[in-house]
């Protein structure tokens, strides 16, 4: 069976075979709190969007798949973020507020940037749309809270990483290195005409 021609009806019969593996069976790399944030919303992704299911199989022959991969992007980001940031980044994955937003937020871009079946140069706008929501979502909660803040490039980094991890897990072949190329593009457009005007802003993310 063709994996986008999964009938919704069986998508809640998924949710089992896709929870991450036991964390015994894990290294502590995998088992970091923002690991698993980026693993639940990669799984909120395949369930909710039937057009990103392309390794849908590959993950359900391979639970431990999902983590081997974020694990990979999860090494880029730790070569582009302070261990200070990195340790902020973390408790901000630890809280389940933090994963429902994300995902919730990301499950609506990719369902208006998946409606044609595919992607192409003509979603660009949908990415650039997608990186304005996540900005807009950080710099509200710091408006509305006291709480500890990420600063901005930790805030983009941060985004670059999910936004990699739910590519590389959701696409295949050209398709990926298409939306690939886009989302690198975009996030090169962002640190140039968004990333001076917001560069040592503090945007609230936990307590």
């Amino acid at each position: 069976m063709n994996a986008n021609a999964i009938p919704t009806a069986l998508t809640p019969g998924l949710i089992p075979a896709l929870t991450p593996v036991p964390s015994a069976a894990l290294t502590p790399l995998a088992t970091s709190p923002l690991i698993g944030m980026v693993q639940d919303v990669v799984i909120g992704m395949i369930l909710h969007v039937p057009a990103l299911r392309t390794k849908l199989h590959s993950i359900l022959d391979n639970p431990s798949l999902i983590a081997a991969e974020i694990s990979k992007v999860h090494d880029e980001l730790q070569t582009k973020l302070t261990p200070n940031e990195l340790i902020q980044l973390n408790s901000y994955a630890c809280q389940d507020s933090s994963r429902r937003t994300i995902g919730s937020v990301m499950q609506t871009a990719f369902a208006n940037i998946m409606a044609d079946g595919k992607i192409d140069m003509n979603d660009a706008p949908h990415f650039l749309t997608l990186i304005h929501d996540c900005i807009t979502l950080f710099a509200t909660e710091a408006t509305n809270s006291n709480s500890v803040a990420l600063n901005s490039n930790t805030v983009i980094t941060f985004l670059h990483f999910v936004l990699k991890c739910i590519l590389i897990l959701t696409l295949d072949g050209p398709e990926e290195d298409a939306a690939l190329v886009m989302l690198n593009g975009s996030f090169m457009l962002v640190k140039l005409t968004v990333m001076p005007l917001i560069a040592g802003k503090k945007w609230c993310c936990f307590s």
